[in-house]
């Protein structure tokens, strides 16, 4: 199995629906057997691969109280003892399972920070080494924070993609995520950065060439040849919970969903085996 993770300190990148239009891709049209993880406590991919209820789940959290919610992530960063199957919830999508996230991650994380018996960062590595033969590809979603949450799944994964808007805080984003690589580095030592793309991307701006050359003379080598352009279906399909793949079927392809098969074959074919 193959574990990536996306990854930005920066908000508002089109992390999510790079990791939603992904994951969905890889196994709709590659056949690729995909375990999507979300690890960000706003559960924006949770929502698009699960059915929450809001009302039940605003209720629990109020008063407390837990009603059979789905295990999460949450339980299993928590727990290093629990069976990590409890926590994958199967999708109407073929060949594409998920372990949702929680709104209440971000406490887990300061409860994560307290409990110093076990080693903090090898939390999720631990659990997803059952997992190894089930699944071809291992594809986690994350805040846009430097939490603790967030370096698990750094110390899982074999490969990070920074997704990157041509703003003054992507480039921000990209530094900072680039030295927590080299800090987490140190303790996962076949970590490596599988490429930095630009979501957004509307190349007849001028601050879109100059943001562009910026990072290519910094991290040229890590810049994928494939930028996402905009459109209004990657954000229609977020509003109906339909990824983009399936959002396009029956119409033409937008350039968005173009965009994504490119990135998505990139991904594939250039993956370490």
């Amino acid at each position: 199995m193959k574990t990536i993770v996306f990854l930005n300190n920066k908000g508002g990148v089109g992390k999510t629906a790079s990791v939603t239009t992904i994951a969905h891709m890889m196994a709709a049209k590659y056949g690729k057997k995909v375990l999507l993880i979300d690890l960000d406590p706003q559960m924006n991919s949770t929502c698009m691969f699960s059915h929450v209820n809001f009302i039940e789940l605003f209720h629990s959290i109020y008063h407390g109280t837990c009603i059979n919610k789905q295990k999460s992530i949450e339980d299993l960063l928590l727990n290093r003892d629990l069976d990590i199957h409890k926590c994958i919830l199967h999708t109407e999508y073929e060949n594409l399972d998920i372990i949702p996230s929680h709104l209440t991650l971000s406490e887990a994380a300061e409860r994560i920070k307290a409990d110093v018996k076990t080693p903090q960062q090898f939390r999720l590595k631990g659990h997803l080494k059952s997992l190894q033969q089930e699944y071809d590809y291992c594809i986690i979603d994350s805040s846009p924070s430097m939490s603790i949450v967030n370096i698990n799944g750094l110390v899982a994964a074999d490969e990070v993609y920074v997704p990157l808007r041509c703003d003054g805080g992507s480039l921000l984003g990209a530094a900072i995520i680039m030295n927590l690589f080299q800090a987490v580095s140190e303790y996962n030592e076949g970590l490596k950065i599988g490429g930095m793309f630009f979501t957004q991307w509307n190349g007849r701006k001028n601050v879109s060439k100059a943001v562009y050359e910026l990072l290519e003379e910094s991290f040229g080598k890590y810049m994928i040849p494939v930028s996402i352009s905009t459109s209004k279906n990657i954000e229609e399909s977020s509003l109906v919970q339909i990824p983009l793949l399936a959002y396009d079927d029956g119409r033409n392809k937008c350039k968005t969903t173009m965009d994504y098969l490119k990135l998505t074959e990139y991904i594939l074919n250039n993956s370490r085996s």
